[in-house]
Formats: structure tokens, sequence, C-alpha cells
């Protein structure tokens, strides 16, 4: 149906800006695209952090890692990752209900602007925490942050306690993100972070110590009742 990138439909321009505006409309409180690429770099430490055994019982993540470092193989024809964040104070008690109900809903919309071809008919294309997909990173790619030394996303002004959503979309789509770099050294994992260590010291458990998240020690992981390196962090400005 389309040609480029560029075409309109209903008098409305497929563009990042245009997307991004239709999200905001749906309620999301961000919203970025990138465009897909095999995650290389993530690939090599993904692989390595496996390998120690860092994951404890989470066994699925050894499995389809080849989707899970190119959402291309996960959706056959994919070219870019629409990515929207809902910020917990908006989540309700079951984020993932409430976040694929408006990503649902934001999948209808951009079928009504730009046509029934933007998103695959065939493959599964909506997630939340639902598929082998690198959300936090590709969070990074669409621009909306980086990843802190609690290892979670940090957006600028929504913090660190937000939910990420996904639509993989078929067509190409013009952006003017810089995704941040994804830093993984001694002196910490992002820039942004700079010399704050209120999650490390926060962490009852250590499960953060040497840039390196121990699942086998995180209480988030193995409950689901901690949030201490999330609620502290400094960039937070929203509610549980």
């Amino acid at each position: 149906m389309y040609k480029d990138a560029t075409q309109t439909l209903n008098n409305l321009t497929l563009t990042s800006e245009n997307i991004c505006k239709l999200a905001v409309e749906v309620g999301f409180d961000a919203c970025g695209l990138a465009p897909i690429h095999r995650l290389d770099d993530d690939a090599q430490f993904m692989d390595s952090w496996l390998a120690q055994g860092l994951h404890g019982n989470m066994d699925y993540l050894e499995r389809n890692c080849d989707k899970r470092y190119d959402p291309a193989v996960l959706v056959p024809g994919a070219q870019t990752v629409l990515v929207c964040l809902l910020t917990f104070e908006h989540s309700g008690r079951d984020y993932h209900r409430r976040v694929k109900s408006m990503l649902y809903i934001l999948e209808a919309k951009l079928k009504e602007a730009f046509g029934e071809d933007i998103v695959s008919s065939t493959h599964q294309h909506i997630f939340c925490d639902s598929a082998p997909i690198l959300e936090r990173r590709w969070c990074v790619e669409a621009g909306l942050g980086f990843i802190g030394k609690n290892h979670q996303l940090i957006h600028p002004t929504l913090g660190s306690m937000v939910h990420p959503g996904e639509i993989v979309l078929n067509l190409p789509i013009n952006t003017d993100t810089t995704p941040l770099p994804l830093r993984r050294d001694t002196e910490g994992i992002s820039k942004g972070c700079a010399d704050c260590h209120l999650c490390l010291d926060a962490c009852p458990t250590g499960a953060l110590r040497h840039h390196v998240w121990d699942a086998r020690k995180c209480i988030a992981y193995t409950t689901h009742h901690c949030l201490e390196c999330q609620i502290i962090c400094p960039y937070n400005n929203c509610k549980l």
C-alpha cells in the first residue's frame, strides 16, 4: 500500500511526530520510535550474563535468543519499533492489561490513520512484558532515556517508575532519534546517573553490586514486593 514513509492517508503524514501524537491522545506518558536492527552489543552482554547464571530460575531467557536480539526475527517484515511509556501512577494494579489495552487502541488509530499495512496481519506485534524482546534497550534506542545503575530505564522527566509497551511496525519511519549510549563499565552503567549511587545503597541484598543485576539476590524477582532501587531514584516525578 505504501511506497515510502512520507505517504499520507486521511490527510495525516506518516511521521514519528504524528504517531507519537496519537500515542499521547490514547493516554501514554511518552513515546518514541527506533529502526529495527540486531542488538549485537546487548547480545554479547546478555550471553555472558546468562552463562554466569545470574538470571536465577528464569530459564525462559535462555530460549528464543535470536528473536530477543532482533525483532525482525520475532515479527518477520518488521522495520520499526514503536515504544510507549506509562507511569506507575497511571498503570493501575495490572499494568500488563492496562498497557496492552492502550496499545490495541493505539493500533486501531494507526490503522485508521495510515492503513492496515502498518502492522503485521499474521504475526503478534503488540507486547508488554510478554515476548522475547529487550524492552528497556528499545526504549533507549527510541530516545526515551537511559539504563540506570538500578538496571531500569530512567526517563529524564518521568524517572524510573515507568512501564514500557511496544508495537512492532511493518513500515520504516523517519526518526531523528539518537539513542543514548549504553555504558557497562566500572564508572557506572550510564552517563545519566553520574556519581549517584542511591539505588545501589538502597538495595537490601546487594543484587546490584559490581554493576551487574543478580536476579538470584533480587527481592523483586522472587516476591515482586521490592522497588527500593526505583523508588529512590532522584529522576522520579510520579507517584506509586
